[in-house]
């Protein structure tokens, strides 16, 4: 029975406080409406004014030869001699030894066809000695053959007078025809001696080849530098046996470089639509370590094709002579900038301005005003623009993640003086 009584209470004391609450809930005041704060964002802008711009195309590049050229010996022989910057990375002059091979049987080749070359010039001289000689002996058995042949026909004309004898007669004729024999056997000896004259020219020319070839060959002994440079991946010793179709090194000129980059169809398309590519000014800048190095170059030539897998075409660009030059190894990579084409009445805003690539916000008396624009370039973190733009316009240049039209802003010189 006290529990039936206890929980009996437990209920009331429950009922009471229950009612309570449900008659505070129903008859307390009502809360007045609250209103929405319109958010006021604070922004940076720029004023605009339209002119005519030309910017810079910065493009990545790296340097590169402008020639080189792989190093084989000219002769085969076996090396003697090293020249003193034939190393690794030694840097040589044109004409410079690099290395030589042992002369020995140049030399002996070399005098082997020098003595040949003077055996047939003596040879020519005689034959030319005997030549004049048969020459001057044609006149004289010429005037023998007339004078005989004179006597021949006196007798023939006695001799039918009876005056001399039939013999007489006979041994004038025999006379005559032997001075005529011995005068066309002369003259058939000098035609014979002319011709092995023209057979001694011929060979007397092939000597003389055979001599220049000698004097090649051995001053092929000593390889040289064909022009100022740099020596890398170098392969031989004293004492090695080498051939005409073994490395020995490689030059690389290192005064007449060049920059090789890349430009985008989209640009090349631009600058060649102004005349020809070569000749346009260009500046490198090489980054040495904590130095910066700035270098002039000009223009040369583009690639014969484009690269299809980069959408673009590489370009050569040659750098002015420079004292700093002795540093810069092919290879380095370099910042080229080139001037692009000249924009005219165009503006000119950093690229944080634009939204979704075509749309910018003006700032008109706090509110946003949204405009199409037209990006026609990309100069660094700066676009040129072009669009329903007025001069003196303030284009907003923070970035707002809720931007829309007519959203409420504040400029940054107005949230400092408030």
């Amino acid at each position: 029975m006290p529990v039936v009584k206890q929980l009996f209470w437990v209920f009331v004391v429950l009922l009471i406080g229950g009612g309570g609450y449900f008659f505070l809930e129903r008859t307390k005041p009502n809360d007045p409406e609250r209103l929405p704060i319109e958010r006021e964002w604070a922004v940076d802008t720029t004023r605009v004014l339209r002119t005519d711009i030309q910017p810079t195309l910065n493009l990545s590049g790296k340097i590169v030869a402008a020639r080189e050229a792989d190093l084989r010996p000219f002769v085969e022989g076996r090396i003697i001699e090293i020249g003193n910057n034939f190393y690794e990375g030694g840097i040589v002059s044109r004409g410079e030894l690099l290395l030589a091979i042992d002369p020995i049987n140049f030399e002996s080749s070399l005098d082997d066809a020098k003595a040949a070359l003077l055996e047939n010039r003596s040879s020519r001289e005689e034959v030319l000695v005997q030549i004049r000689k048969n020459v001057a002996l044609s006149e004289s058995y010429k005037k023998q053959e007339e004078l005989r042949k004179l006597e021949l026909e006196r007798r023939v004309s006695l001799s039918g007078e009876g005056i001399i004898s039939k013999k007489a007669n006979d041994d004038s004729n025999i006379a005559y025809l032997s001075s005529r024999q011995i005068r066309i056997t002369n003259d058939y000896e000098t035609k014979r001696l002319k011709a092995k004259l023209k057979r001694l020219d011929a060979t007397i020319l092939r000597s003389e080849v055979r001599v220049d070839i000698a004097k090649r060959n051995l001053n092929e002994t000593l390889l040289k530098a064909p022009f100022d440079g740099v020596l890398t991946d170098i392969s031989i010793a004293i004492g090695k046996w080498v051939n005409t179709r073994d490395y020995v090194a490689q030059i690389i000129d290192n005064v007449n470089l060049e920059v090789l980059f890349h430009m985008s169809d989209e640009q090349y398309g631009r600058i060649t639509s102004l005349g020809e590519l070569a000749g346009r000014p260009a500046s490198v800048i090489w980054n040495s370590g904590i130095n910066s190095i700035k270098l002039e170059a000009t223009l040369n030539r583009a690639e014969g094709e484009f690269d299809a897998a980069s959408g673009g075409v590489w370009i050569y660009a040659s750098i002015h002579p420079n004292k700093k030059l002795k540093d810069l190894r092919p290879g380095a990579f370099v910042q080229t900038k080139t001037p692009d084409i000249v924009y005219s009445n165009s503006f000119r805003v950093i690229d944080t301005a634009i939204y979704s690539g075509d749309t910018v916000f003006l700032y008109n008396n706090g509110r946003l005003e949204e405009r199409v624009v037209k990006i026609l370039a990309r100069d660094g973190a700066h676009l040129i623009i072009t669009g329903n733009i007025q001069d003196g316009d303030l284009i907003v240049t923070t970035r707002i993640p809720e931007v829309a039209p007519g959203l409420k802003v504040r400029t940054s010189s107005e949230s400092s003086q408030s």
